[in-house]
This record gives structure tokens, C-alpha cells and sequence, in this order.
């Protein structure tokens, strides 16, 4: 078999789209969690549910736990007292109880579970997604690597395309130095 250019851009024209159409489900996704992870303050992967109760006044670690374990359904891990106030920790949460007032201030952090995926997916904390990922930077390199051959004339790599890969770089360098 006798490997002439066009069949080579071809063959590599056909892999670069089909493995193109591949790295778009995957860029999606990490562009996705990406932006989630710049923009942690709108896009927060827990949710905070603050609450405001009456308890009687100047009740004490036991007493308090009692009362607690009564009227909310939040596991107390521990506690920590002092002479005007009760420190909680709580199971997904913390607060506090003012012994004067008798007010109990709590948040407890609920998961948002997409957003909480998308991050550990992003910054490789799944079990097995580092062989994903680094089959992706693969497949990057191939798209980047044969894009540059399946292209002739004045708009190919060698007229056209060495110029932007080179000012690409060049933005990546003052980057860095900007910073």
C-alpha cells in the first residue's frame, strides 16, 4: 500500500473530525465545571440553610442537649460551652446558642450535587477520571498535532497557521509575566 499526501490528510481529516466530535462532549463538560469553579460565589457547590429558634434561657450542656434533641432533627457532634454561650457542631453545619436570650442561631451546608460532581470531575477527585483525563489531553494533542497537515495552501499550516500557533504561545508567555 503506497501512502500518498492526500490520503494521509484524509485519513487524518477523518480522525480529526470523529475524535473532534468526541473532545467536544468532554470539552463541554470540563468548560462547564470550569466556569463553575471561576465563579465559586454564584455557583457554590453547597447551599446555606440558616435557622433562628427559642430555647429557654441559661440552659446548660446537658439540659441544652436534651431540649435540642427534642424540637430539631440535627445530630450534634459536639459542643462547646462558655459562660454566655454554647458553641454547636453540628452533623453538616454549626451554630450557637446565646444563653441570655435563649436564641439558637444554626446554618447547615447542603451539597448541590451536580455542581459538587462537575468540581471533582474538574479538579480529578473521581476514582478513575485521571485515565479520562489524560486520554483527553492525548486526544487534544492529535487534534492540535493533525490539524496542523489537513490544511494545504495559503490558509495551511506552513502560509497561515505557524503565525497564530506562535502568537498562541506568545499569549500563554504574557500571561504569565502579566501575572
Amino acid at each position: 500500500m503506497s501512502w500518498n499526501k492526500k490520503k494521509v490528510q484524509r485519513w487524518f481529516r477523518n480522525l480529526h473530525r470523529d475524535i473532534g466530535y468526541l473532545a467536544v462532549g468532554i470539552t463541554l463538560v470540563y468548560a462547564l465545571s470550569g466556569f463553575f469553579l471561576s465563579h465559586k460565589n454564584i455557583f457554590s457547590a453547597t447551599k446555606t440553610e440558616e435557622f433562628t429558634i427559642n430555647f429557654p434561657k441559661e440552659l446548660q450542656g446537658d439540659d441544652f442537649i436534651n431540649h435540642w434533641n427534642t424540637n430539631t432533627s440535627v445530630k450534634v457532634n459536639h459542643l462547646k460551652e462558655s459562660d454566655n454561650q454554647i458553641k454547636l457542631f453540628l452533623e453538616g453545619g454549626t451554630g450557637h446558642y446565646d444563653k441570655a436570650s435563649g436564641k439558637v442561631y444554626y446554618e447547615i451546608y447542603k451539597k448541590r450535587p451536580i455542581i459538587t460532581f462537575l468540581n471533582q470531575l474538574h479538579n480529578n477527585q473521581k476514582k478513575g477520571w485521571i485515565y479520562i483525563a489524560d486520554i483527553y489531553a492525548f486526544l487534544l494533542i492529535f487534534l492540535a498535532v493533525s490539524g496542523l497537515v489537513i490544511v494545504n495552501g495559503k490558509n495551511g499550516f506552513l502560509k497561515r497557521g505557524v503565525w497564530l500557533m506562535v502568537l498562541g504561545i506568545i499569549i500563554v508567555i504574557l500571561f504569565v509575566f502579566i501575572n
